[in-house]
């Protein structure tokens, strides 16, 4: 039904239509067009009045690619009322200001905060900062399914769960997609869009607002583009290049004509849960890394790679005249193997220096694999598993710059980028 309205109707008819949306839709220019007897440069002028006074604001087709869902922040007034001129009515929703929606929500949504935050017509993809425990609820419980890829990652409830009588409704969440952001002192952080804060249950909102970080933080630049823009990330984290590192050492051993190094190699989307960022900075934590770090080097290195080249076993002469024979660990064996084959180009043997790092996770790992250690909380242990991954990462990078000087893998080239300076610590 055709109606005209002063510009505080046409305010109200903005928010009725947002109200009644089944997403807080924003309503078309055309679509104004529709229902009122204005002609279009007559409701633009009224929408500037509005603009200028708080009532609406507008998005744009051109910018947030799809305006009826208000995806990013305001333009400047000024900018929303000269881009009307530059774009089809069809490419403009107009939505209520936050003064508005404030004076027409009342209580509504209150036990669910982030719900009621696009109820205030916030945008869907603003951020929200929480401290990096707010994972462990779910990391830890099987029966949610958890990915985290260095920059981001996302939790859905696993389907045997979401089948179950036993789940109550309000534990049957999912969080779609949740990246890292930084506080001021560069401190990890988990960053989520309110679209998805907003799908979750009243019960797991109220959870995630107790761990919300109340200072200024900023998002991981690559999960920012992936996540809004749409770009493809900038950087590689040294978890991913450890992984390319392994699977380069594997190719580089077929070549030159021996059995893979490693027995066990991975990608981004199918490695270990624990092998990330740490969530949760505790002497639990960084131990139960370093266990599993050990697990994909030393304890994953393929015996039949030295076969036919050194002896994989020694013999120890004992008190009483007789000879105990001992198997080699694989870390002695991967130094002697070094030892034997290699000289850098200073004819210097580098064998040491090369395994050391990996010698290192293994005597961190000892004293906790026999003893039960107390799990104490300190903030310094990020920094520590950080520096540690680095340090196997430049190790493997190594090892196979190594295998490459081998005449039979000349020809091979390994990513380009594993070699260059965008390999980051998220």
């Amino acid at each position: 039904m055709e109606r005209e309205f002063a510009n505080d109707g046409l305010a109200e008819i903005v928010w009725e239509s947002f109200a009644r949306s089944h997403d807080f839709d924003g309503i078309s220019l055309s679509g104004l067009v529709r229902i009122s007897t204005l002609d279009l440069e007559t409701l633009k002028q009224k929408l500037g009045l509005l603009i200028r006074e708080d009532k609406v604001t507008l998005a744009f087709e051109s910018i947030s690619e799809n305006p009826h869902i208000k995806r990013l922040k305001d333009l400047p007034l000024e900018l929303q009322i000269s881009q009307m001129e530059n774009e089809a009515p069809d490419g403009i929703c107009v939505y209520p200001s936050s003064t508005i929606a404030a004076a027409r929500i009342g209580n509504s949504f209150d036990d669910r905060p982030y719900t009621r935050r696009l109820a205030l017509a916030e945008p869907q993809l603003l951020p929200v900062f929480f401290e990096l425990p707010v994972l462990e609820r779910y990391f830890r419980d099987p029966r949610y399914l958890c990915w985290f890829g260095d920059s981001n990652g996302s939790i859905s409830i696993g389907n045997k769960a979401y089948e179950s009588e036993e789940t109550r409704e309000r534990d049957k969440i999912t969080i779609q997609s949740f990246g890292i952001g930084y506080d001021s002192k560069r401190r990890r952080v988990v960053a989520v869009f309110l679209r998805y804060l907003s799908d979750l249950s009243a019960e797991h909102q109220m959870y995630w607002k107790t761990h919300e970080v109340d200072e200024k933080c900023t998002m991981n630049s690559d999960y920012e583009r992936a996540s809004i823009w749409g770009a493809w990330p900038e950087h590689y984290s040294v978890y991913i290049a450890f992984i390319e590192e392994q699977i380069e050492i594997n190719k580089l051993c077929e070549l030159i004509g021996k059995p893979p190094l490693f027995k066990e190699t991975y990608d981004s989307h199918k490695r270990p849960i624990q092998f990330c960022s740490m969530l949760r900075p505790t002497q639990g934590s960084f131990d139960n890394f370093v266990h599993l770090l050990d697990k994909m080097i030393s304890d994953n290195i393929n015996r039949e790679f030295f076969k036919g080249d050194i002896p994989l076993e020694e013999s120890i002469p004992r008190k009483d005249g007789t000879v105990e024979v001992r198997q080699l660990g694989t870390l002695s064996l991967l130094e002697r193997w070094l030892k034997r084959h290699y000289r850098n180009r200073d004819n210097k043997d580098i064998s040491a220096e090369t395994v050391a790092p990996f010698k290192k996770i293994r005597k961190s790992r000892q004293p906790i694999a026999h003893a039960i250690g107390k799990d104490e909380f300190d903030p310094c242990l990020p920094a520590k598993q950080d520096e540690l991954l680095i340090e196997v990462k430049i190790g493997l990078t190594r090892f196979r710059w190594i295998l490459s000087s081998h005449p039979d893998a000349s020809s091979h080239q390994a990513p380009e980028w594993l070699d260059g300076d965008k390999i980051v610590l998220y």
